[in-house]
């Protein structure tokens, strides 16, 4: 219930702020969740990202707008976050399909996407496997980077380049040359950390992204380094294929924040988390990495 009710909280906060240039590490916060984690569950439960449904409630709110009042269509695109009438225009087509003039004559269909609700589901038991580990100083090497701060206008205008930041860096490592020095220059791939892609919600709100793989040294001069600091962890096991509409670790991360962190007397320790992958097929069904989250009493 508590989950519900922090995430009504959320939605509530989103709704109140649509024509407000709103942070998402701040809604992340009412959520008590860090921004990777939330962003995860949200898609997960909802359906579409958060800047997306951000997007379609205000495309929803700006057609109706232009439709009750005689503001200019620059104005109602300034509203709503946009920088000029063109990003808006593209914007408003994609979703309904007509222009924003187009938008005031009389008969003309729209659509509307409404506000979201949650509500509690009664599921059968399915049993979640986690362990408690305790680690010293993490010292992982690969790539570091810090990935910008996200807001709701960020996302209306410059959407495609902030949402694939977290991708395309992790296709830079994969492509680009770090994958390979890890695993085939510095023999670094093995048990338990294997290839690690640790998230950090920093307080200026953006998000420190490394991934690597654990080192005895950083030493390592054609290498960027991070010490994640040491901590009791709750381990949790994800089994899965990759390739699938429903991605496994997005489902395991809702299931962690609705199910597992209400019942088990634990709370997080820390804005941040790993995500371990082990060698395998990820298109495969048995394929099991892990999520690795910091806890406290």
């Amino acid at each position: 219930m508590e989950w519900i009710e922090r995430m009504t909280a959320t939605v509530d906060y989103i709704e109140n702020h649509l024509t407000y240039d709103m942070m998402y590490d701040e809604v992340a916060k009412i959520a008590c969740c860090s921004m990777h984690q939330f962003g995860r569950v949200f898609s997960y439960v909802v359906g579409i990202s958060l800047s997306e449904y951000v997007r379609r409630r205000r495309l929803t709110l700006s057609a109706l707008d232009l439709q009750s009042s005689t503001a200019k269509v620059i104005d109602v695109a300034l509203k709503y976050g946009y920088n000029s009438p063109d990003a808006f225009t593209r914007a408003f087509f994609g979703m309904h399909g007509v222009t924003p003039k187009v938008a005031r004559t009389l008969g003309v269909k729209l659509k509307a996407y409404p506000r979201i609700t949650f509500h509690i589901s009664i599921k059968g038991d399915v049993e979640m496997e986690y362990r408690i580990e305790e680690k010293q100083d993490i010292n992982i090497v690969g790539m570091v980077k810090h990935i910008k701060r996200q807001s709701a206008n960020t996302m209306e205008n410059d959407w495609k380049e902030a949402l694939g930041e977290v991708w395309s860096t992790w296709k830079e490592f994969l492509e680009g040359g770090t994958d390979e020095k890890i695993g085939a220059v510095h023999n670094l791939y093995r048990a338990p950390m294997w290839q690690m892609g640790f998230t950090k919600t920093l307080e200026n709100g953006e998000t420190l992204l490394a991934i690597g793989a654990e080192a005895d040294t950083n030493v390592l001069t054609d290498l960027q380094t991070y010490t994640i600091p040491a901590n009791k962890w709750a381990v949790f096991t994800v089994t899965g294929s990759f390739s699938g509409k429903s991605h496994p670790i997005d489902a395991m991360w809702t299931r962690i924040t609705t199910e597992w962190f209400p019942i088990c007397g634990y709370k997080r320790a820390a804005d941040y988390e790993i995500e371990v992958y082990p060698p395998g097929d990820t298109s495969s069904d048995d394929y099991t990495c892990e999520i690795w989250i910091p806890i406290t009493k």
